[in-house]
């Protein structure tokens, strides 16, 4: 005789195990994303943190080459292009260009190319310059300085700020413009652009006449494909173990915003891997209920603040890093909550005409859910559940004093920020229409512009969910222009939630866009199509749960209430409704789509 399954668990139990699996894959990346970051990232070594830590896919006789190559690394000390190239003199005192002139408009702000110290820091015929000594024996120099930021003898990083450009020319009859740039080795100029490593074969005009190559500093990734199958497919793409890129894609400052149960040693991937030092990275902390907490440190439960509360302290986290380097623009990539919170702060709080904080650049948001999470809406009506909820609300206290048990955010703001069709995702919508509207005249004036990435194997935030915010009506009509405005692009990436972060396409995606390359076009149509099912489906399930959970409760008020006024005979069954009842709970039905 067959032997008929038994379950262990009642259907509040099954619920229970239900939501806690759906809300632990609402976390970004968390403790796998910790395990892949620098365990001292955050310290400030005096030298970038890959060449105290090689990275483990390296042999030994690598590594040992790695650490003994930690010559001095050069870069530019302005964005702009080469205005005018450097002519070595004939003699000594010959007539020549002793140096490069680099596009910049007055004002702008000059960098010291590498770790030095200032050597002069003062007036030469009328004009300002600054020279810094480097431990290769090179002496750079840069001018007509404005005004200085330095003084002679101090010690300067790689990225420092030494002063801003004067306005007017150099030169002879003030004919040059931009930023002078010089270097001199042993006392002889050398072309400053010799000094650059970046990484790609281009070649470098040096001394007199002769040329030289600049060699690959890293193997470049594989070219990723993009989309297939007339843009209905995407690519696959190979886990990146290695860095790909040689130099980071500009001069921007990158910030890094992790997402829902992450920490602040967690981040979406590798820095190191698109070209960036320590020195460039900033990562933002939850500011959760102490906001006094910002720029330190934040754990999992700080991610459970309110996402208004969060956008605030993102706009506080970049005042800091504006008051410490005046006039550098920033980067911001977030993953899940984190690009959440960076749309809010763009839409609701950044002032771009607000000198206490920094310019936006461009923006990457990566598995994040704009439209809101489905499954925020079956979290909430679980916990809203008369019965379920209480079971929950036990659970999670007997869960709290359990060390390594897990936590998650039952009754705090950020589950109903994150509900489709929650106050918060429809004042972005609004708010984000606004921004756009706005033109030169809002939050996008200075240029920036928005990469949305929505993960084609993404079964906690749909790809439908993933594109700009939106009025609810225009995602209802499961339209394929995700990206109906200029300043936003969207595309589709091979992955989960969590494994896209750990793709080389991503990498190259994120790079080239930050750079202002072209980006491979992946719209990944038939995903979209699957994913707008995948939300209706948990959306129509979260609605299931809410009706259910509201003709229960009223139908057994009702029928305990005639109970006592009319207690009915022995044997009676059920007690029947009052006349109209039944309509009276039935009310309008709502479709997939709010």
């Amino acid at each position: 005789m067959a032997r008929t399954p038994v379950c262990p668990l009642r259907p509040p139990a099954v619920a229970f195990v239900l939501v806690a699996l759906l809300l632990a894959l609402l976390g970004s990346a968390g403790p796998a994303a910790a395990r892949t970051a620098p365990q001292d990232a955050g310290i400030d070594h005096g030298v970038p943190w890959w060449t105290l830590h090689p990275p483990a896919h390296l042999d030994d006789r690598e590594a040992r080459t790695q650490a003994a190559d930690r010559r001095v690394r050069y870069g530019r000390p302005v964005p702009g292009g080469v205005v005018r190239r450097f002519e070595a003199p004939t003699t000594a005192f010959g007539a020549g260009h002793r140096g490069a002139d680099l596009a910049a408009a007055d004002g702008d702000p000059i960098r010291a190319a590498a770790d030095g110290t200032v050597t002069f820091a003062g007036v030469v015929a009328g004009v300002r310059w600054v020279s810094v000594a480097h431990a290769d024996g090179v002496l750079t120099s840069y001018g007509p300085v404005g005004r200085l930021v330095v003084a002679k003898g101090e010690q300067v990083a790689r990225g420092a700020l030494l002063g801003a450009l004067a306005p007017g020319g150099h030169g002879d009859g003030a004919a040059d413009r931009g930023l002078h740039w010089g270097a001199r080795r042993d006392g002889r100029y050398v072309d400053p652009l010799s000094l650059l490593d970046e990484g790609v074969p281009r070649p470098s005009l040096v001394d007199a006449g002769a040329w030289r190559g600049i060699d690959h500093a890293v193997t470049p990734y594989t070219g990723w494909a993009g989309g297939r199958w007339g843009g209905l497919g995407v690519h696959g793409s190979p886990v990146a173990d290695r860095p790909g890129f040689p130099v980071p894609p500009g001069p921007n400052r990158l910030v890094l915003l992790s997402g829902l149960n992450s920490s602040s040693a967690s981040q979406p991937f590798d820095p190191y891997h698109l070209g960036y030092g320590d020195d460039s990275v900033s990562r933002f902390v939850y500011p959760g209920a102490d906001p006094s907490r910002l720029l330190e440190r934040h754990g999992p439960e700080d991610t459970w603040t309110d996402i208004d509360t969060a956008a605030r302290g993102l706009r506080e986290q970049l005042r800091r890093l504006a008051a410490a380097e005046p006039g550098r623009a920033v980067d911001l990539v977030g993953h899940s909550l984190g690009g959440v919170v960076v749309l809010v702060y763009l839409s609701r709080y950044h002032d771009p005409y607000d000198r206490t904080l920094p310019p936006i650049g461009s923006v990457v948001t990566i598995a994040s859910p704009h439209r809101g999470s489905d499954l925020a809406n079956v979290g909430v009506a679980l916990r809203d559940h008369l019965v379920i909820g209480l079971g929950l609300l036990g659970a999670r206290q007997l869960f709290d004093r359990v060390d390594g048990a897990p936590r998650f955010p039952l009754r705090d703001p950020v589950l109903d920020d994150l509900r489709v069709g929650s106050a918060l995702t429809d004042r972005l919508a609004a708010d984000w229409a606004e921004a756009l509207a706005a033109g030169p005249a809002g939050p996008f004036a200075t240029g920036t512009r928005v990469l949305t990435i929505g993960a084609a194997g993404d079964q906690v935030v749909p790809i439908v969910r993933t594109g700009q915010p939106t009025p609810r009506g225009v995602v209802s009509r499961l339209d394929l222009d995700l990206t109906a405005d200029d300043v936003v692009d969207h595309r589709v990436l091979p992955g989960g939630h969590e494994a896209v972060l750990r793709t080389e396409a991503l990498r190259e995606v994120v790079w080239r866009f930050l750079a202002g390359e072209e980006v491979v076009a992946s719209p990944g149509h038939g995903r979209t199509w699957s994913s707008a099912l995948q939300a209706g489906s948990l959306y129509l399930l979260a609605g299931g749960i809410q009706a259910q959970d509201l003709r229960g409760t009223v139908r057994g008020v009702a029928q305990g209430a005639r109970t006592l006024v009319d207690p009915p005979a022995t044997g009676a069954g059920d007690v029947d409704d009052p006349p109209g009842h039944e309509e009276e709970l039935r009310g309008p039905v709502r479709g997939p789509w709010p």
